[in-house]
């Protein structure tokens, strides 16, 4: 087994010419778009909810100004109703895969984050009324990062392309802010 994963990364590291491993961790602000957003309940409409997000990327390096990046995160998305402190709550696990696009610029090294993204709920929390929760979400994803040497710094936003929800037509919208370090 231990032979096998060696000569995965081997070929991983032969064909790309390096990978980086690392973690990252943020929050996000998320909410709910469509045509039944501002009639989830009479108490107002929805505004942002703050969730955490954090987990692993994987970044295929093809030179200095291209990679591939698949993450595997957590994230807590949802949405607040204003005045009140009821909230939507839809936690997925979540499978960006970016394609990184260098700008070439040195020192702060920002690149473009670009890509789809696969996620599957894990916890869910709408009221009665909202109909039942959707078991995944398929999204696109665009945002920019920044590298230090081993540390990045990334902002992006996800438009949800599915509904969260049967019956309703309201898709999750979250701006994130992420900070990773990369250990290989």
């Amino acid at each position: 087994m231990m032979a096998f994963v060696f000569a995965s990364l081997s070929a991983v590291q032969a064909s790309a010419q390096a990978f980086d491993l690392g973690f990252e961790s943020g929050m996000n602000f998320s909410y709910f778009l469509g045509n039944d957003a501002n009639g989830l309940s009479s108490s107002g409409p929805s505004s942002s909810r703050l969730g955490f997000v954090g987990g692993g990327f994987l970044s295929l390096n093809f030179g200095p100004s291209f990679a591939i990046r698949p993450e595997l995160l957590y994230e807590q998305k949802g949405a607040q109703i204003s005045g009140t402190t009821t909230s939507y709550e839809a936690d997925y696990l979540e499978v960006p895969v970016l394609l990184k696009i260098g700008l070439g610029l040195p020192g702060l090294n920002p690149s473009l984050l670009v890509g789809p993204s696969f996620d599957w709920t894990t916890l869910s929390s709408l009221p009665a009324n909202s109909g039942a929760v959707n078991s995944g979400d398929v999204g696109l994803v665009g945002g920019i990062e920044f590298d230090f040497s081993k540390f990045c710094i990334n902002g992006r936003y996800e438009l949800g392309l599915d509904n969260v929800s049967s019956g309703k037509n309201l898709q999750n919208g979250t701006f994130t802010v992420l900070m990773g370090y990369s250990f290989i």
